[in-house]
């Protein structure tokens, strides 16, 4: 018996058209449309659906210790996740800077943990696009020079 050199080639699809095409690459385009996806009209925005916080102290490093720092009951879901975008890219800005000082060991299993950082970003940063498109043009005032 011998054995087959190549392997069998992949199975003939039937073409699709450019109509079924375009709806394929629209679903699993790598690049965002600039058309947002259609919501149907009755669902709800998650951050409306979102409670607002309740008072949290940040635990110190010895529990027996009064806290300073405590998150502040009633803030709103998408005040909060847009301050933890903010902390994450400072925490992004930082790492660079400290990725530069570090022995090539620890700087792999730092870039790991930067790594981690920007994708909690970016989902972050996603969620909060996804909630609203007005936030787009507050963000493009608030980047825009003073004169």
């Amino acid at each position: 018996m011998t054995k087959k050199i190549t392997p069998d080639p992949p199975p003939i699809r039937k073409a699709l058209s450019t109509a079924d095409r375009a709806m394929y690459l629209r679903k699993h385009s790598d690049t965002p449309s600039s058309e947002p996806e259609p919501v149907p009209a009755n669902t709800h925005r998650l951050l409306d659906t979102l409670a607002f916080t309740c008072s949290k102290p940040v635990i110190p490093e010895a529990p027996y210790k009064p806290t300073l720092f405590a998150i502040q009951p009633g803030v709103t879901a998408q005040d909060a996740l847009t301050y933890v975008s903010n902390l994450l890219e400072t925490a992004e800005l930082n790492g660079d800077e400290i990725s530069l000082h570090t022995n090539p060991v620890e700087r792999a299993l730092f870039w790991g943990m930067l790594h981690s950082v920007e994708v909690a970003r970016a989902v972050v940063d996603a969620l909060l696009e996804g909630a609203s498109p007005s936030r787009q043009l507050l963000s493009a005032l608030d980047n825009r020079p003073i004169d």
